[in-house]
């Protein structure tokens, strides 16, 4: 059994995929490095092309990718070189981290009649508009012709079958602390990959509202996204950029609330199990999948939102209230970390692909 994920940078695909192989045993077929901050201690692997390498034709994969996700920057490309040349590396059945390394698998199936799975993170499918009618044509061809779909969110799953794709529904994981601190300073904590499309300036507008210090931990995808944030919000919130994951932690640990907003973002947010496992209450919108994790009063709250806006006083009041309630909250949100381990994690995937210890 195999692994593959197209990138090794610091979002939540790559690190689904090393923590899946590190527990499993499974080899991980890494595309391209392109500066991820992952321990791999205890995991086989394989990096297809390293760090700060390009090909003859990334340039032009630059471009392509720029039309459809520009905000990410260039270390998110999609690789069509590295994508058809793993089909001549990887070797029997494995499990492709999103529709993309799933070429992967679908040119093997056509070519040796090998099957493969597809863990898919989020769906273009809904998507309109003349540029994503190649990119919906071939996520269908790939999701269509895989053994399993596996996807992050019940709500991902609900998309996928109203167009007639059968998925089966795994969250993300996290490594639950073996206890959790009573003493939590009255820090709000936000982490994530930050492009423009994450909306960085809500939590810039929370920031000057809250009854406690904003921190937005993680790495940014354009510098010149950063740079108009901190002009605005810089003296409301501490922004840390890229950190070690000891740093993550350390932050996890005393944080009194984490909040995260999505927008038509299916995918439960890696961030917010991660908190859980610490035991921090969380503040999510409707937008996110996320929402499925979050029971309002017991580990956190869920707000509404209208499409792309969010009541910033809602969400506000919302925090307020964590943060003089966190003790209460702490302890529900750890115990849901808990049942969000990565060995539980890995435990249903081994059953879902029916791999035997």
């Amino acid at each position: 059994m195999n692994i593959a994920v197209r990138l090794l940078w610091n979002s939540a695909v790559p690190k689904i995929a090393v923590e899946e192989a590190r527990l499993t045993g499974w080899k991980l077929y890494i595309y391209r490095d392109a500066g991820g901050n992952y321990n791999l201690n205890n995991v086989k692997y394989e990096i297809l092309r390293g760090r700060g390498s390009k090909g003859f034709f990334t340039p032009l994969f630059e471009k392509i990718t720029s039309l459809y996700a520009g905000q990410r920057g260039k270390d998110a490309t999609v690789d069509l070189d590295l994508i058809i040349k793993a089909s001549s590396i990887i070797k029997g059945y494995a499990l492709f981290h999103d529709q993309f390394a799933g070429i992967t698998g679908y040119l093997r199936k056509k070519r040796y009649g090998e099957d493969y799975a597809v863990y898919l993170h989020e769906t273009s499918l809904p998507s309109s508009g003349v540029k994503m009618y190649f990119p919906k044509k071939m996520e269908k061809l790939v999701l269509s012709n895989a053994k399993l779909v596996i996807t992050n969110s019940f709500w991902n799953k609900e998309v996928l079958s109203s167009f007639g794709i059968k998925s089966e529904v795994i969250y993300p994981g996290c490594y639950p602390a073996e206890k959790i601190s009573n003493e939590r300073e009255k820090i709000v904590l936000a982490v994530s990959t930050w492009d423009s499309g994450r909306r960085p300036e809500l939590y810039g507008e929370l920031g000057k509202r809250i009854k406690g210090k904003m921190i937005i931990a993680g790495n940014w995808a354009r510098k010149d996204t950063l740079d108009t944030f901190l002009q605005k919000y810089g003296k409301y919130v501490t922004v840390t950029g890229k950190i070690p994951e000891e740093e993550l932690i350390r932050l996890y640990s005393k944080a009194s609330a984490l909040v995260r907003f999505g927008f038509n973002e299916r995918g439960p947010g890696m961030g917010i199990i991660e908190a859980l496992g610490y035991g921090v209450p969380i503040l999510v919108n409707d937008g996110l999948g996320g929402k499925e994790l979050i029971k309002d009063g017991y580990n956190g709250y869920v707000i509404k939102s209208n499409n792309f806006d969010i009541n910033i006083d809602d969400a506000t009041d919302r925090i307020n209230e964590i943060l003089e309630n966190a003790h209460e909250l702490s302890k529900n949100a750890w115990n849901t970390g808990k049942e969000l381990s990565w060995q539980n994690h890995t435990q249903k995937l081994k059953e879902i692909i029916g791999v035997e210890d």
